[in-house]
């Protein structure tokens, strides 16, 4: 499969799979654990991702795996999407399509990434400009709040204890995830084009400005015992909202939340058809259809057994092993080997 891409569609693509399912989840686990200083210790892990992107430019055209690590990152990413397709149809379920069965709504959302998957990697890759204009719709829509906002709900500050500083991180982490995609896509950028450290710097404070603000917002609105028992505060929030031009500023919302998810599907699955014509570029088409029909069973599975918090607390782990240890150590092995080929 031979396409190039640009680094403003790399980076495109990257915030969209960052971003993705955990727009909507991460703020309210990260303030539970951390409480009023959520947004500092965000902030700190949002400086360590811009250093950690930083190695990868700098690095990754020594990130060469060899085949059975490429399929351990093919299972970790489907493990991914089954995780994301669940939570979707939890979230659709309570804010959306209460009444409609679970394997409607992951069949509709693998369905369409089957289709999107059977055409031209162009095509795949350009869905993402679709949400440009919506984003800035989604900060509007929440603006609408800000006088409503308790500004008090910030103090006292700087009374964390190590154990919070510790699930905040961790719990941050979720805002990260995929974070590994920027190694895989990096190749594809056509040569022509340099990747300066500006470029990243710009990207990370767009990303890391685009959470704190979700994450101020929910802090400001609500107090902190009432995030307790709010799973998800950005969609509360723009219930409370009373606008004339639309009836419900939620459901609008979660009909956005839905197309950028099934987008981040879309992108996370055609990182795993790379893969498998890679190792295995025969019948290519079946193996996609054996894919899908994994996404479509694998989802239902974790439903059925309501193991959600089981796979997000696999998704921590495999974050850790697949976007900073593995990298480390295959990056440093390579660039320790093509040195002793150059003495050689």
């Amino acid at each position: 499969m031979k396409f190039s891409i640009s680094k403003n569609q790399l980076f495109l693509l990257f915030f969209i799979i960052q971003t993705g399912s955990v727009f909507i989840s991460f703020q309210e686990p990260i303030i539970n654990e951390a409480g009023r200083d959520a947004w500092i210790v965000f902030a700190v892990i949002c400086v360590m991702q811009l250093f950690q992107l930083f190695l990868y430019e700098k690095f990754h055209c020594h990130f060469k795996l060899p085949k059975f690590l490429q399929w351990m990152y093919s299972a970790y990413w489907i493990l991914l999407i089954v995780s994301f397709l669940a939570y979707i149809q939890k979230s659709l379920s309570v804010w959306a399509f209460p009444l409609t069965p679970a394997y409607v709504i992951i069949g509709t959302v693998v369905a369409l990434s089957f289709y999107a998957n059977m055409s031209r990697p162009e095509s795949v890759i350009n869905l993402g400009v679709l949400l440009i204009p919506l984003i800035p719709l989604i900060f509007i829509f929440l603006m609408l709040a800000v006088p409503e906002l308790v500004w008090t709900n910030l103090f006292p500050m700087g009374n964390i204890s190590k154990e919070e500083w510790f699930g905040g991180t961790k719990e941050s982490l979720h805002a990260f995830i995929g974070a590994e995609i920027y190694l895989f896509y990096r190749g594809f950028v056509v040569k022509s084009e340099k990747i300066k450290f500006r470029f990243i710097l710009i990207y990370q404070l767009v990303l890391s400005t685009f959470y704190l603000i979700t994450i101020l917002l929910s802090l400001l609105f609500f107090s902190i015992d009432e995030l307790k028992i709010i799973p998800e505060p950005l969609l509360y929030l723009l219930k409370s909202q009373e606008v004339t031009f639309i009836e419900r500023l939620d459901l609008f919302f979660i009909f956005i939340w839905m197309a950028w998810s099934i987008i981040t599907v879309i992108y996370l699955a055609f990182t795993v058809t790379l893969f498998m014509e890679k190792n295995t570029p025969k019948k290519l088409n079946s193996k996609k259809v054996i894919l899908h029909l994994l996404l479509f069973i694998l989802p239902l599975i974790i439903i059925a057994k309501d193991y959600h918090q089981v796979a997000q607390d696999m998704l921590i782990y495999g974050h850790l092993l697949f976007a900073l240890i593995i990298p480390f150590f295959v990056i440093v092995y390579n660039k320790w080997r093509s040195k002793n080929v150059e003495k050689v």
